[in-house]
Parts: structure tokens; sequence; C-alpha cells
């Protein structure tokens, strides 16, 4: 039964539904600055995000499953991580692009544009690592968001430190679910969180 939940939680907070958790997160509690009203907007938004960051790339790995380059969708395999993610990276690349021509306040399409970019650089360092060493994709996209959340709260004149506590609280509970399904060490769960923590909170505070 545990391991059923800490299945569960792993697919909940899987590194591919970051964003566009992130970007949810974003317009319902900081857009309100840029005066964003038409309701057009947020859907395009999380709809490039999810298409570009989520479904394009579970696509891909799910065709280089099909076709034999990797032996299992889940990535389990370190040395089968590095492909799977540099073509995540180019999605990611790709919805940068597409967020830099959008339509909408500079100072929200400065924030949207910092977070994807952050989250394809931990991508990218990601795939880095794990030429080296199994790190945990999961630890390392959820730390970023806690990340990102921490340094918007420092940045912008409003404040919801409410949602980066939440965001801590799940970043805890999907690495407890990697250690219970003994997919990770804990040296790679708490590394992973401390990069992907580290590395957008940057991003976000000096940018």
């Amino acid at each position: 039964m545990e391991k059923r939940i800490a299945s569960f939680i792993t697919y909940l907070f899987h590194p591919l539904l970051i964003p566009t958790y992130g970007m949810c997160i974003i317009y319902q509690f900081f857009s309100g600055l840029y005066f964003i009203h038409d309701w057009r907007v947020p859907l395009l938004i999380l709809g490039i995000t999810f298409v570009s960051t989520c479904l394009l790339p579970a696509l891909s790995t799910v065709l280089l499953f099909k076709s034999g380059f990797i032996k299992s969708p889940e990535l389990s395999d370190r040395k089968e991580r590095l492909l799977p993610y540099l073509i995540t990276s180019l999605y990611y690349s790709f919805a940068f692009y597409l967020f830099d021509r959008f339509p909408i306040p500079s100072g929200m399409l400065h924030i949207i544009r910092l977070f994807i970019l952050g989250a394809a650089g931990s991508i990218l360092l990601t795939a880095l690592i794990t030429l080296f060493w199994k790190i945990s994709a999961h630890t390392i996209a959820i730390g970023g968001l806690a990340g990102a959340l921490l340094g918007l709260n420092f940045i912008l004149p409003v404040s919801s430190f409410g949602v980066f506590y939440a965001a801590l609280l799940c970043a805890g509970v999907a690495g407890y679910s990697r250690l219970k399904l003994n997919a990770h060490t804990p040296a790679q769960v708490y590394v992973g969180f401390i990069l992907g923590f580290a590395s957008m909170f940057g991003l976000i505070s000096f940018l």
C-alpha cells in the first residue's frame, strides 16, 4: 500500500508536470500585478507550457522506448537518460522562444521567460550530472519550483510565502516517495533538491 502511494506521488510530482504547476501558481498569485484581464492569456500560457514541457517530451520518450533506444519510459537506467533529457531541453527552449514573442505585459513576460529558462537549465544540468551520477530529477524539478517561488517573494511587491512553504512540503513528500521506491539514495535526493533550489532562486533573484 505504501509503495502504491509512493508511486502515485511520483507521478503526481513528475518533473515534466512541474513547469505547468509553476505557471498555474505564478498566474494565480503574481499576475494580478500586471492587470491581465483577458481569460485567453492564462489558457494560452498554460497550453504552451503543458505541450512544450510535458506532452511533447513525454511522447518523445515513449517513441524512444518503442524504437528500442531506451528500455523503460521511466528512465530507471542512468545511462539511458541523456538523450531524453537533451530532447526535453530543446522543447523547453522552444517554449522560451514562443514566450519571447507573447503579447503580455513585459514584467510578467520577464518572470515567465526566467522560469522557463531556469527549467531548461535544470534539465541540462540534470543531463550533465547523469553522465556520472544518478541524481534525482524529481527533487531537482520541485526544488527549482520552490526556489523560484522564494525568489518571486523577494523581488515582487506582493508576497505569498504560503505557496512557497507548500512547495517545500511537496518537495519533502516527493523526495520521500523516491526513497520509498528505492529509486534513489538519500544523497541523490538531497543534492537534487539543493541544486534545483539554488539555481532557480539565483536566476529569479538576480536576473
